[in-house]
């Protein structure tokens, strides 16, 4: 017997399992800072073959790849301009990982992407992208001084 699956003109779901949205960031984040002396991670994005995660070391600024389990290093190499993002991460006193615990506390969500910036105010924030279980974006801001959710 043969039978037909009906035709749908809708997206067909994200693949569950591993990938960089299933991943895990936290520890990704973590493997990152590692890879360099001092290293304060300040821009987080998934990327096709893990994520990809700017560090910030002793006043130079880094690419670093990580596998997409978070837990190994794929390559590294120093940015030739260092953005003004290294000025930023070392006023923050919460970390990325911090920072994302704290946005995942306000808005459940993978990360789909975070970096260290200023709000329209003026004040230091880590600026937290989170995808829900539907596939919607939450922006979610957090101080970067005090880690509360804004």
């Amino acid at each position: 017997m043969l039978a037909l699956a009906a035709c749908s003109t809708e997206p067909a779901p994200a693949p569950a399992g591993p990938g960089p949205v299933a991943a895990q960031p936290v520890k990704a984040i973590q493997t990152a800072a590692g890879a360099l002396p001092d290293g304060r991670v300040f821009d987080v994005e998934p990327a096709n073959d893990g994520w990809e995660i700017k560090v910030a070391s002793h006043g130079q600024e880094h690419k670093v790849r990580v596998s997409p389990d978070g837990g190994q290093v794929l390559g590294k190499q120093q940015t030739a301009k260092p953005s003004d993002d290294l000025a930023k991460v070392e006023q923050a006193g919460v970390d990325a990982v911090k920072a994302l615990q704290a946005a995942q506390q306000r808005q459940p969500g993978e990360l789909d992407e975070m970096e260290v910036d200023y709000a329209a105010d003026g004040t230091l924030v880590w600026e937290v992208g989170l995808r829900d279980g539907k596939g919607v974006e939450h922006d979610v801001d957090v101080d970067a001084r005090t880690g509360a959710v804004r």
